[in-house]
């Protein structure tokens, strides 16, 4: 199913519980992940490397009694680039538009800054929120007492649930609690919706997971991604892209010795990609030198960066 906006016509609406829910926590505790579980596609980014979503990403799941919009926000982190802030507002406006947070907890790493300042923009944006403690197929018991007490001194009175992000089984407790929460009223897309994200904006997600798979350290933190073309050709899709980099010498880093590494980055986009569309994709991927756009609000604005 490929991405699609919203489609019901408004005499024909359907009523349940219903609303909009952010997903807030530090970076990697599993948001990203969760999210396309729930909807059984992958739309958002995902790697184990931290600032991985960039920008706030709207999920929709519609069962039989439920309409839930998710808005995946940036980790919650400390950063001094332009970019860095960017992503503080993709995060204050998606708590902004919430009816209901999920504070996604990881306990396998032990409570630090960028979690007291998840647990202060919880405790302070007055919505209802639930403690989604994550990856407790790994964590030991004594890991989420301690990160739950952590954040119960911010929110004591925020249920919580023990969740595993890639296991929708696991995850579907979580999903009862948080129509349990929302109001009831119209659904606001249609059954068949599940973003109103462009196809473009998801493509350039999927080529940035797979540099990010790809690069090490602090090369893919320097790259932006843009879809240039879009074109179908019988029943293959050709893309364009270009990967953006703030110097020049990050380029024989991503082209690699005799172009290998940008042929693994393309191949592993393509089968990203092409698992998204459903069709046969050719990626053509060009590397451009923007110095310092990370710290450029025009060049935030232009790679859709910056709302």
């Amino acid at each position: 199913m490929t991405a699609a906006t919203s489609s019901n016509s408004r005499d024909q609406r359907r009523f349940g519980r219903t609303g909009y829910v952010a997903l807030l926590g530090r970076p990697n505790t599993g948001k990203s992940t969760l999210l396309n579980t729930v909807l059984g596609q992958r739309l958002a980014a995902v790697s184990s490397k931290p600032q991985t979503t960039r920008k706030r990403l709207l999920g929709i799941h519609t069962d039989k009694d439920a309409q839930i919009i998710f808005l995946d926000a940036p980790g919650v982190h400390v950063g001094k680039l332009e970019l860095d802030k960017a992503m503080d507002k993709a995060i204050a406006r998606a708590l902004e538009d919430a009816d209901l947070l999920v504070v996604m907890l990881d306990p396998t790493r032990e409570p630090g800054a960028e979690d007291e300042l998840t647990a202060g923009l919880a405790a302070g944006c007055g919505k209802p929120a639930i403690l989604a403690v994550n990856k407790t197929d790994v964590a030991s018991a004594a890991d989420i007492a301690r990160s739950l007490a952590f954040y119960r001194q911010r929110l004591p009175d925020a249920p919580f649930l023990e969740i595993v992000a890639l296991d929708r089984v696991r995850s579907e407790a979580l999903l009862e609690q948080v129509k349990a929460m929302l109001p009831e009223g119209p659904f606001l897309y249609g059954d068949d919706d599940i973003t109103n994200t462009s196809e473009r904006d998801i493509a350039a997600e999927l080529i940035r997971e797979a540099l990010l798979e790809e690069l090490r350290q602090e090369v893919p933190h320097s790259v932006a991604v843009a879809v240039d073309s879009w074109k179908k050709k019988g029943n293959r899709l050709r893309l364009d892209a270009t990967l953006y980099i703030e110097r020049e010498n990050h380029k024989a880093i991503i082209i690699g010795r005799g172009g290998q590494k940008i042929a693994r980055i393309r191949e592993s986009a393509e089968q990203r990609l092409q698992a998204f569309t459903g069709a046969p994709i050719t990626l053509c991927l060009f590397v451009k030198v923007a110095p310092d756009w990370r710290q450029k609000k025009k060049l935030l604005q232009e790679f859709k960066l910056l709302e």
